[in-house]
């Protein structure tokens, strides 16, 4: 019998699970209707404004489709566009509204109490360790 207990990505699913749904709680809790998908979305549009569906796709490994829809809630929403990128009329690109761009000084606060809550109780150096060890998993399968 497997003792799941003891497999790290048994941990590392249910940790996923449990900050996905606690971002969720605590944006909902300060009036910001943005699930954990679109917040993924928006850290990458505030690093880099101007991506195209597939290079979203691509970097939150989710399939074309599903960033398709959440791309679809959140022009609803009023964060963001798609345009014809300019360089190719056939490709289009997501920018950030002016309301998309700005809820990065409101929701990043909130996501960074939520990380210092997660890393109760880790040293700084344990913290470098988990990180490693977590890219060096994440490239084993992405290889």
């Amino acid at each position: 019998m497997m003792d799941f207990e003891n497999i790290s990505l048994h941990w590392v699913n249910r940790l996923g699970f449990l900050v996905r749904r606690e971002l969720a709680e605590r944006f909902k809790a300060e009036g910001h209707n943005v699930g954990p998908e679109e917040w993924a979305i928006l850290l990458l549009l505030w690093r880099k404004d101007g991506l195209a569906p597939s290079v979203i796709a691509d970097a939150t490994i989710r399939d074309r489709t599903t960033v398709t829809r959440f791309l679809d809630a959140m022009e609803g929403k009023g964060l963001l566009v798609r345009k014809t990128n300019p360089s190719d009329r056939r490709r289009s690109q997501v920018e950030l509204t002016g309301n998309g761009r700005a809820l990065e000084a409101v929701l990043v606060p909130i996501a960074q109490a939520l990380i210092e809550k997660t890393h109760a109780g880790l040293t700084e150096e344990e913290q470098q360790v988990l990180v490693t060890l977590l890219r060096k998993m994440t490239l084993n399968l992405s290889a």
